[in-house]
């Protein structure tokens, strides 16, 4: 009679590849580095940026550009609401130009997981917030992305993260089940987004942890084991 003890762990494998058959992926600082200041590193001060950064909500209007909106109605908008900060509408201009300088790497040790998912069969897909025009770009850096099954870039869709209508979109659009589909985003916020929707959740804080969530959920074999 076989030892029944040494069968469970071959199940959970089993039963956890089973709950999974598709893998999401966020882009910016998952799979390869955002690092906004970078944009206008040698052109404006570590200080000055922070202050860009927080008192002239930076972050809220790069969400528009995500969104899709137009980049000049964007600045224009954005030099409106800060008349008295002309330095500040220049920022985010040069931001625009240099962008492609904001992305400053692959993130450590994702090309080499990407490339096992691949090999193993797994079904990727992408779910990013990011302007559309810089995206086209951005993708080229990640060449493993032309093997997605599909990406979703939120300004195509005008949908961004945590809107759980950006989620719908791509469950809806890849005909994909919520509970057996494991989204990867190093957002707190959308990873509770997705959560409250049913997906399987994972929070990006590198390649280590997340080869030790795939190989306990069977979506990659265990080192050393054919």
């Amino acid at each position: 009679m076989p030892d029944v003890n040494a069968l469970i762990p071959a199940l959970r494998t089993a039963a956890s590849s089973n709950s999974v058959s598709a893998v999401v992926l966020d882009y910016g600082n998952v799979l390869y580095a955002w690092e906004p200041i970078a944009a206008v590193a040698g052109y404006v001060s570590a200080d000055a940026w922070e202050e860009f950064v927080v008192d002239g909500g930076f972050l809220s209007w790069n969400e528009r550009l995500d969104r899709g909106e137009p980049f000049d109605q964007v600045l224009t908008d954005y030099a409106r609401a800060h008349p008295d900060r002309p330095d500040w509408a220049e920022i985010l201009s040069l931001y625009r130009e240099r962008f492609a300088a904001s992305l400053t790497g692959p993130v450590p040790g994702m090309e080499a997981l990407l490339d096992e998912l691949l090999e193993e069969g797994v079904a990727l897909y992408g779910l990013t917030n990011f302007d559309a025009e810089p995206f086209e770009a951005a993708r080229l850096l990640v060449p493993q992305l032309e093997r997605f099954v599909g990406v979703v870039v939120s300004g195509r869709e005008h949908l961004t993260k945590p809107d759980p209508a950006a989620f719908e979109l791509l469950l809806s659009r890849y005909r994909l089940q919520a509970p057996s589909t494991l989204f990867i985003d190093d957002s707190p916020v959308n990873i509770e987004a997705a959560g409250r929707l049913g997906l399987r959740t994972h929070r990006f804080t590198g390649s280590g942890r997340l080869r030790s969530e795939l190989i306990a959920l069977g979506l990659l074999p265990t080192p050393g084991r054919h």
